[in-house]
């Protein structure tokens, strides 16, 4: 990724970190070795560097996966207000903020907007413990040993999932909820959180998902590696689809630096539906921002002028949430959360 420009007196190293995967063999599969792999790039704008992570993980069978993070990159020093949750479903550390409003929360359910579902599809795992200091999304990890991801609803935070780079769409599926299902009837439901690379992976193709290990161990077993009959797997047919994240608490949004007030990026979390707009209320106009790799939201040149900040997103459904943001760390909810869709 090209990497922006340092402001004046502001010089922090870049930190990299290169994670190389080792293709597995199932001798007990019956089929070929496979590889996944999923790299999450979350540089930042201006403003300072931040670290650069890389996770691989190996299934037995050729379930190996490659993911790389880059940190802050060359944004703000560090990213404020990253949090712990050992259930993974909400932030138990998000503090108030000021007035907020939610349109569509409570309101009758709208339609879901979804991309289609993939019929002929194919998953393998990874792990983070591999070489991963940061998720592709940008959402805090929690936990190691079992591999913990903050905000994702299943499995106590352990049921995620690296999205192949057509379908991740420069981060516009981060927090998009899938169901994946084997032939057998056997199913499993993950959030998506980073994104598996086709440029360093060809099996990352548009229908492959990466799933952490826990998600891939309910609908298949580590030998196997990669499932997916029609899509290039040794075993097991495979179909998935989105689905609304079961997530009843408030949106809530965090900005990547906590104390600099000339330049900031907005990170949106804990939506029942993927984000399809953020905008930023600047002298009475709203204002677009544009959605970086890493999924933080920026305006302009990251000057919003002064704090508070009144923000207001938009699902892909169409409904809105807007808050009023102060400048500090953690995160900070809306009044609500996104209208139910059916």
């Amino acid at each position: 990724m090209k990497l922006g420009y340092l402001p004046r007196g502001i010089s922090l190293p870049l930190a990299s970190l290169i994670a190389l995967g080792v293709a597995g063999c199932s001798d007990g599969g019956g089929g070929d070795a496979g590889s996944a792999e999923s790299a999450s790039s979350a540089a930042g704008g201006p403003g300072g560097a931040g670290a650069v992570g890389a996770s691989t993980g190996t299934g037995a069978g050729g379930g190996d996966g490659v993911t790389t993070g880059a940190g802050a990159g060359p944004g703000s020093s560090t990213t404020a207000g990253s949090t712990s949750s050992t259930s993974g479903g909400g932030d138990p550390s998000a503090t108030s903020t000021g007035a907020t409003t939610s349109t569509g929360t409570g309101s009758e359910p709208v339609s879901c907007d979804y991309p289609a579902e993939y019929a002929n599809g194919s998953i393998t795992f990874y792990t983070l413990d591999m070489g991963s200091t940061e998720v592709n999304c940008s959402y805090p990890i929690v936990g190691r040993n079992p591999d913990v991801v903050g905000h994702v609803p299943f499995g106590g935070g352990q049921y995620f999932a690296a999205m192949n780079t057509a379908d991740y769409d420069a981060a516009a599926m981060c927090g998009a909820c899938v169901e994946v299902s084997r032939d057998d009837g056997r199913k499993v439901q993950a959030m998506v959180v980073d994104q598996c690379p086709i440029a360093t992976n060809p099996k990352c193709t548009a229908g492959h998902i990466d799933l952490s290990k826990s998600a891939f161990l309910k609908i298949g077993e580590e030998r196997e590696g990669y499932l997916g009959t029609t899509h290039g797997g040794a075993a097991g047919k495979i179909s998935w689809r989105y689905i609304p994240c079961p997530t009843t608490s408030a949106v809530s949004f965090r900005l990547k630096d906590a104390s600099n007030k000339y330049w900031n990026e907005i990170l949106v979390e804990g939506h029942a539906h993927p984000i399809e707009k953020l905008e930023v209320e600047i002298n009475g106009t709203w204002q677009t921002a544009t959605r970086q790799s890493y999924n933080y939201f920026v305006v302009g040149d990251g000057n919003m002028g002064n704090a508070p900040y009144h923000v207001r997103a938009t699902d892909i459904n169409g409904s809105t949430v807007e808050a009023m943001l102060d400048l500090k760390a953690g995160n900070q909810p809306a009044s609500g959360q996104f209208a139910a869709c059916n």
